[in-house]
């Protein structure tokens, strides 16, 4: 496959992953940017809006936009087969999120990771978007605006692959060692501690996550558990099956409104953290959007 794809940004209502209220598409064809694209989507969970600062969406603007079933639909029209590209795997996220919540058969899209690229040949001191885009050069862009972010994706995997001299997809992705696509079936077994990654020796340790001891409850829409596992231990924090006296970080996957809610039933995990920070220990509870946003650091 030669230099075609298509590179995606969603922009989000709220704190849930599938409030998708807009979608951004910049084709490349044969290693040349041919059109970007994007527009309003009518959010699955309704017009709650909270991240309004960030990208000037709110409820007036998805009046009337396309439903999420309608938004998949022309996100295949414009792919015809050909990989969709994200800078982080939060827009996979959003995808599965906005499925599942619609009742959506996900389509067979190939869903790869700029940020895998930019981290592994790049080594910045942070690999937000703004601060990739500074380092090669490329255009100032509206950042948030969703055809804008999907561009200057398009624009640093280009640049990638221009400066390791490839031609196809494949190749460029081959550059990361072990690379996978994320597409592998979600299914989760038990472990034991022996057999938990162990934290990087060569890791960062001006990154957020190093020396942190990391658990994970519920379920993740951007990463499998055991793939989360493994990126954690890979900027150097431990990673704990259960909430301990020595856990630091607790993960949330699945959460939604209620989940914090007076009354609300929560996991085992969420509840024993809880316990733990009452009774003085320094252990933070993040949401899986938080978790994204270290991630990018």
């Amino acid at each position: 496959m030669p230099l075609n794809f298509v590179a995606i940004d969603f922009e989000t209502a709220n704190f849930d992953r599938a409030s998708v209220c807009a979608v951004g598409l910049t084709q490349v064809v044969d290693g040349r940017i041919t059109r970007t694209e994007s527009w309003f989507v009518n959010p699955p969970t309704g017009p709650n809006f909270t991240n309004t600062y960030l990208h000037g969406i709110g409820p007036d603007q998805v009046v009337g936009a396309p439903s999420w079933q309608e938004t998949v639909q022309r996100i295949s029209q414009v792919t015809k087969g050909n990989p969709l590209i994200a800078y982080s795997p939060f827009d996979k996220g959003v995808y599965n999120a906005a499925n599942s919540l619609t009742g959506t058969p996900p389509s067979n899209f190939d869903f790869l990771d700029a940020l895998a690229l930019v981290r592994h040949h790049c080594q910045l001191p942070s690999n937000k978007l703004l601060l990739v885009i500074q380092h090669f050069g490329l255009p100032v862009f509206d950042h948030h605006e969703a055809g804008a972010d999907s561009l200057a994706c398009a624009q640093i995997t280009l640049r990638l692959a221009q400066q390791l001299a490839v031609e196809t997809i494949e190749e460029l992705w081959a550059s990361v060692p072990a690379r996978k696509r994320n597409n592998r079936p979600r299914t989760r077994t038990y472990q034991k501690k022996a057999d938990l990654p162990q934290p990087s020796s060569v890791a960062d340790p001006e990154h957020p996550l190093f020396g942190e001891v990391v658990c994970f409850s519920g379920d993740l829409d951007s990463f499998t558990r055991s793939e989360a596992q493994t990126i954690v231990a890979s900027f150097g924090a431990a990673v704990s099956g259960n909430v301990t006296k020595k856990t630091s970080l607790v993960v949330m996957g699945g959460f939604d409104p209620a989940t914090l809610r007076p009354g609300a039933t929560l996991s085992s995990k969420i509840q024993r953290a809880q316990e733990l920070a009452a009774g003085g220990q320094p252990i933070e509870i993040v949401t899986e959007q938080t978790f994204m946003e270290i991630l990018t650091f």
